[in-house]
């Protein structure tokens, strides 16, 4: 019975030692299986937080692009006014002198008129034949106020005679 019951005794430890090891794997299956968990977590994490960083990245680079291209449209927007204002004031310039030469042209044409009349003697004024034959339809003699050197044409001291 002594063998018997030390078969038995060995039979119960080599069953309680299986017993054991079943269960240590069986926990460390289970501590490898949470173990996956938290390393697909840890991965899950990473990668939602890599996907947030490129797209604040992405973001950031496209109000940084945005900004630029406001920068460099208002810049333009300032250069096209500059080249208007200044075209402007050239305009107004050549303007301010042309009025300044058709003032001094007039002047000089006044000047000229006035002289041709007081050389004349005359009182009347015509810048042409025409203008005079419609009031002196047979023309003016030299003596006559209306006569103009300039409208006596074969200078025999009668102006716009037919």
């Amino acid at each position: 019975m002594k063998k018997y019951l030390v078969g038995l005794f060995a039979l119960f430890l080599i069953f309680s030692l299986v017993a054991c090891s079943s269960e240590s794997s069986k926990t460390s299956k289970a501590e490898e299986k949470n173990e996956e968990k938290s390393s697909e977590a840890k991965a899950k994490a990473e990668a939602i937080a890599k996907a947030e960083a490129e797209a604040k990245a992405k973001a950031e680079a496209e109000a940084k692009a945005k900004a630029e291209a406001e920068a460099k449209a208002k810049a333009e927007a300032e250069a096209k006014a500059k080249a208007e204002a200044e075209a402007k004031e050239k305009a107004e310039a050549e303007a301010q002198v042309r009025a300044e030469a058709e003032a001094q042209a007039k002047a000089e044409a006044e000047a000229q008129a006035t002289a041709a009349t007081a050389s004349s003697g005359g009182s009347e004024f015509f810048a042409n034949c025409t203008e005079l034959r419609k009031k002196y339809p047979n023309g003016v003699a030299s003596d006559h106020p209306a006569y103009q050197l300039k409208l006596d044409r074969d200078k025999d001291g009668f102006a716009c005679e037919r």
